[in-house]
């Protein structure tokens, strides 16, 4: 049986948020740092923002070139290879700065947070994607090269000890993901992504965006049939009731400079 990378529930729940989150900021143009396969670049573009894409893993910019080849050939959007870290501060000035799932891989976080705040154009926002709470530290935590997972009221202080204004940070897939991690977490352990838990962390932080896990993160084709937006939109509305707990796996952050 052939499989295909198909998103989870929870990234189509993740990317639902997005698209809630953004009808707070607005702006007209955005980074997204650590783009990976560029389904994040993907809603701000079908908003009508354009954008820069920036990683620093060969692999997942293809793959991006190849989801987002209309808007890059339209002139919306570009990527480039390299480390946030390492660009010039003026480099480039944006309304929004995008970062899903990159913080927990840097060890110093504050100070990456203070070097995305030199790409925001003054009132524009910053949008934080990060794995939460420590108490699902997991055998997957440790093959994609994290140094940690947050708590929302941590979340939200970070943000402000750097210098970002009116933090809110929300809880979202929530319940499907946890209804799915144990089985997810079993999966991988059946999978050869479970080998990445020997290779450096640089190197578990590049293979992160485009992991390999059959019935988590690759599907067979006909399971489109159920994972689209259309079929799962019940699990958006019930996820908006979670927003404002402390039960996500995964926290969704947004913050003014």
């Amino acid at each position: 049986m052939k499989f295909v990378r198909i998103d989870p529930p929870g990234t189509f729940c993740m990317l639902e948020a997005l698209r809630d989150v953004m009808k707070r900021c607005g702006g007209k143009s955005f980074l997204d740092v650590g783009c990976g396969s560029g389904s994040m670049s993907k809603v701000l573009l079908d908003a009508g923002l354009y954008g820069t894409g920036v990683d620093f893993s060969e692999r997942a910019l293809k793959i991006a070139s190849n989801n987002l080849k209309n808007y890059i050939e339209a002139g919306k959007y570009s990527i480039r290879q390299g480390d946030i870290l390492e660009m010039p501060d003026d480099e480039i000035k944006v309304d929004v700065v995008l970062s899903y799932m990159v913080m927990e891989h840097i060890e110093d976080d504050r100070s990456f947070l203070r070097k995305l705040s030199r790409f925001i154009n003054p009132n524009g926002h910053i949008i934080i994607a990060v794995p939460g709470r420590m108490d699902r530290w997991s055998i997957e935590d440790e093959t994609v090269g994290h140094y940690r997972r947050y708590e929302r009221h941590d979340l939200q202080q970070i943000l402000e000890d750097t210098g970002f204004r009116t933090p809110s940070v929300w809880s979202v897939s929530v319940p499907v993901s946890n209804m799915l991690f144990n089985v997810g977490t079993a999966l991988l352990r059946r999978s050869s992504e479970v080998k990445k838990i020997n290779l450096t962390q640089r190197e578990q932080t590049e293979g992160s965006g485009v992991q390999d896990i059959p019935w988590k993160t690759t599907f067979p084709s006909f399971a489109r049939l159920v994972l689209n937006r259309r079929i799962l939109y019940p699990l958006f509305v019930v996820q908006r009731l979670f927003y404002r707990t402390s039960l996500g796996l995964t926290l969704l952050a947004i913050a003014q400079k």
